[in-house]
Order: C-alpha cells, then sequence, then structure tokens
C-alpha cells in the first residue's frame, strides 16, 4: 500500500504534537534555586503576550514547613518594570515539606523580550528569582 508525502508529513506532525515537541512549555528551562533548606523548581508552562503567565512551581524540604501563600509571595516583572501579581494558585495547600502545582498571573502586555518570577520570603531567603528571555526561549 502506497502512502503520499501528504499523508505521511500530517501523521508525522500528529505524532510529535502528541509527545510535545510543538509545546511551548518545552521550550523553556526549569530553573531551581536551593538556599536555606527549600529547593524551588520553577518552569513556565505559558508565556505568550495577551495570554495569562502560568508556571508550575515545585517546593521541596525536609526541615522546613511551607506553610506560604504563593499567590501572595509571588510577583512577575518584565525588562520595562512591569509588574504582575499573581491571581491564582492550583496546587496543594499551605503545610507540609512538598509542595506543587500551578502559579497563575494576568495576560502580558506587550511584547516583553524577559520575564523575571520572584517568590519573596521563603525559609529566611528575601527574594528567589527565577529568569526567562523571551523570544529565544531559555
Amino acid at each position: 500500500m502506497k502512502i503520499n508525502m501528504g499523508w505521511k508529513f500530517v501523521m508525522a506532525a500528529g505524532i510529535l504534537a502528541l509527545a510535545g515537541f510543538f509545546s511551548e512549555a518545552g521550550a523553556f528551562q526549569v530553573q531551581t534555586n536551593d538556599e536555606s533548606a527549600v529547593r524551588v523548581d520553577v518552569k513556565p508552562i505559558q508565556l505568550t503576550a495577551g495570554k495569562p503567565a502560568v508556571f508550575e512551581v515545585r517546593l521541596n524540604t525536609h526541615s522546613v514547613n511551607l506553610d506560604y501563600d504563593l499567590e501572595k509571595i509571588s510577583l512577575l516583572q518584565d525588562e520595562r518594570g512591569k509588574q504582575y501579581q499573581a491571581l491564582n494558585w492550583d496546587g496543594s495547600p499551605p503545610g507540609g515539606h512538598h509542595r506543587g502545582g500551578k502559579l497563575e498571573f494576568p495576560k502580558l502586555e506587550g511584547s516583553p523580550q524577559s520575564i523575571k518570577l520572584i517568590i519573596r520570603d521563603v525559609s529566611g531567603v528575601s527574594e528567589r528569582i527565577f529568569e526567562w528571555k523571551l523570544g529565544g526561549k531559555s
């Protein structure tokens, strides 16, 4: 049986899309801050102008109670100084030693070239800063 090239391309594109090769989030790297007995891992899920900014956030420790309101202590800032306050934390509640979830911010305005996620006052660390360049994806 002969399959024309158009169908082969469609099938290959579908397989790659299912594998996540075309997802925006796959283009951004996880960043880690491991200070003062708490490890914080952050990965952008969505960083597109005109859409809510969404990050996957994980906190892990063996000695500190993670009783922080991530929505209140998190701030997003672009290279022009525009700041965005977190809108929603969809994840594990305050407390315990292992937390994870999605942190959502308002739609990004304009076309920012870089973005910083700042998480404040976790285990005595005044600011944990995670930064990504947009467009070039890093």
